[in-house]
């Protein structure tokens, strides 16, 4: 780690920040107020470099309202880093007193910068074209939550309305499965239209799987009493979810052909395509979230994603392991949703979950183990920029 002139901790806020810098030895140089404000941000950091100091300025929030201050420290030739929050609530116990305020908590990320470097995490130096499309890949990412929320949300609802139809869905983004939700509202608007009437609306449509199309007739006849409130689920929230997946799928569409675009020079993204399970959120997120020469190994990698098992070890009592609930928890929700969808993708990958499975593990904890087994090769792949190969 570097050794710093200047250690600088900004607590940062949507109107004003309050700034706690201190030299090498830890005396105090400034605590104070500071707007948000481009122009006052960038005299203090330019202060704070006065002589050529080496100085590295710390925040607790990368983005958002982060922003503007890590671009006007950069703009001065600041190094610029940020302490998560998990790891900023620990260094906190280290200062006397327990008075949360922005200035003791600027405070405690200054002393963690200079005393604690290993609780920080990099930030990135991004280019314009690298913040164009981290910018894409931060929208996809939003994009695939809201779509796995009304996801869940419409399997809820169908649920309410009729349990056997739903569990008869085994994709809920299939552009047919949400078309004839959207036309006929659920099960039981199915029933009021009629098997004839379905069947020729479903012979209108294109790409009509066969098999589903009558298992879901099949299904939607099998209750008889129908559940309060059906009426008005099946007139409203239903096919309005439905309508929702469809477009927020189409977005999603449209980004990653964006991201495929932008990424087709990318010799890392092409070689993390080629693992399976990794598809272009997972390689694009791992592309911009990770700056692999930052990493000595793949266990640092883990540490920092999160997904690092934690060792309880105390005396003859107390042992065993747990899950870390630090690191960067878009990072670690990319591998465990790249782990899953490896279940599928890779055989390999499903034995290695079995066996987790078959020795009493939990199926989170599973999930996290086999990711935990899949970032050594992504480490391996980003490190040497080859392809995947068992």
């Amino acid at each position: 780690m570097t050794n710093y002139d200047v250690y600088a901790g900004v607590d940062v806020g949507k109107s004003f920040h309050w700034i706690y810098a201190t030299d090498a030895d830890g005396k105090r140089i400034i605590s104070r107020k500071i707007n948000q404000n481009e122009t006052e941000l960038q005299e203090m950091f330019t202060s704070l470099r006065a002589g050529e100091r080496n100085v590295l300025v710390v925040v607790d929030q990368p983005k958002n309202i982060g922003a503007l201050t890590l671009a006007c420290a950069k703009q001065a030739g600041c190094h610029t880093m940020f302490l998560p929050g998990l790891a900023m609530r620990r260094a906190a116990g280290i200062l006397p007193g327990e008075a949360k305020t922005d200035a003791r908590d600027a405070e405690v990320i200054s002393m963690a910068a200079r005393q604690i470097p290993a609780s920080l995490r990099p930030v990135s130096t991004a280019d314009p074209e690298r913040a164009e499309l981290d910018a894409l890949v931060a929208w996809d990412s939003d994009v695939v939550h809201d779509r796995t929320r009304e996801i869940n949300r419409l399997r809820g609802l169908l649920v309410e309305v009729n349990p056997h139809f739903e569990a008869a869905i085994d994709d809920l983004t299939s552009p047919f499965i949400l078309a004839i939700i959207q036309r006929f509202g659920g099960p039981w608007g199915m029933r009021t239209a009629g098997k004839t009437k379905i069947r020729a609306w479903a012979s209108r449509q294109k790409h009509v799987p066969a098999a589903t199309l009558e298992t879901l007739i099949e299904t939607a006849w099998t209750m008889e009493n129908k559940p309060p409130g059906t009426t008005t689920r099946e007139a409203g929230p239903i096919p309005a979810a439905a309508a929702r997946i469809s477009e927020l799928t189409t977005i999603r569409d449209n980004i990653e052909t964006q991201i495929s675009q932008r990424m087709e020079n990318n010799i890392t993204y092409q070689m993390l395509m080629t693992m399976p399970g990794v598809g272009i959120h997972t390689a694009s997120s791992l592309v911009t979230l990770v700056d692999i020469t930052l990493f000595k190994n793949a266990d640092h990698l883990a540490s920092y994603a999160g997904i690092a098992p934690k060792t309880h070890d105390s005396g003859t009592s107390i042992k065993g392991e747990t899950a870390s609930r630090a690191g960067n928890k878009a990072l670690k929700n990319t591998l465990f949703m790249s782990a899953f969808t490896s279940l599928k993708a890779d055989p390999k990958s499903r034995a290695y979950y079995d066996t987790k499975r078959a020795a009493g593990k939990k199926h989170n904890t599973a999930v996290l183990s086999l990711a935990r087994r899949r970032i050594k090769i992504m480490y391996a792949i980003m490190r040497d920029n080859t392809p995947y190969h068992t």
